[in-house]
């Protein structure tokens, strides 16, 4: 799918224009960013001391605990490409598993026997 401003590809977009938007997005992204952080800290200070009597926390230390909390609850992502494997290992499950059922099973998409239309 081609990315369309007012009709147009970024084929078609002027130079200047070009890096307006990358810097635009650049700019865009450090704010988000810096704003998420603030965010992230006010949220520790109005919630952590008040209910498990922790220590406030600064901007840098939110950052630290949302890194640290991404590593041991997402992991790091170094596997390459892992999420388009995965979609593509259960894309594969979906297919065997459609093979296997009867034609008078049905699907969940035609209504079938195992669609949630039966269970209600």
């Amino acid at each position: 799918m081609k990315s369309n401003m007012n009709g147009k590809g970024w084929e078609s977009w002027s130079t200047g224009a070009k890096a307006a938007a990358i810097v635009a997005g650049v700019v865009g992204g450090a704010g988000l960013a810096v704003l998420f952080g603030f965010v992230l800290m006010w949220l520790w200070n109005g919630l952590m001391p008040a209910i498990f009597g922790l220590p406030r926390i600064g901007y840098w230390q939110g950052w630290g605990l949302l890194i640290l909390s991404s590593i041991l609850f997402k992991g790091t992502g170094s596997h390459g490409g892992g999420n388009r494997e995965e979609r593509k290992r259960k894309r594969v499950i979906r297919e065997r598993m459609g093979e296997c059922r009867s034609p008078e099973e049905g699907t969940a998409d035609d209504g079938g026997a195992d669609g949630d239309a039966d269970r209600a």
